[in-house]
């Protein structure tokens, strides 16, 4: 009973032991291909740049991935992150301009309460075709 229960205990540990092992797997070929995309990129694909990304993979991704690996992982949690925000700023909050015809202020100044009032400034000011 015991070891049933010691047994239920070590389980999620082993299993988060293996699921890191995965995504330093993952980590790796997503870290290979931004080298690859890279010097691809930059240099073509010629023997030069095949080389090179041989000696950059190895030694960012067998020997030093302790080091690279957590350096990517900032690098792409700032890259995702400064771009959410500044999606957010451009994009997603109305401008000056824009908040106020959301708030219902236009024209006519005063912002619009109810749907009475915003019938009577549709039927004021029409939106025609010119």
């Amino acid at each position: 009973m015991f070891s049933l229960v010691l047994f239920n205990l070590l389980m999620p540990i082993l299993f988060l032991d293996g699921l890191f092992s995965d995504m330093t797997l993952v980590l790796k070929i997503f870290t290979l291909m931004a080298i690859i995309s890279y010097i691809t990129n930059h240099l073509g694909k010629g023997p030069i740049a095949i080389l090179l990304i041989a000696v950059f993979s190895w030694f960012i991704i067998f020997d030093y991935f302790a080091f690279f690996g957590g350096i990517y992982i900032l690098y792409m949690l700032l890259a995702f992150g400064l771009t959410g925000v500044i999606i957010d700023i451009f994009f997603v909050t109305p401008g000056h301009g824009q908040a106020q015809q959301a708030a219902g202020i236009g024209e006519g100044g005063e912002p619009i309460s109810s749907g009475q009032e915003f019938m009577e400034k549709r039927t004021m000011h029409p939106r025609g075709h010119h």
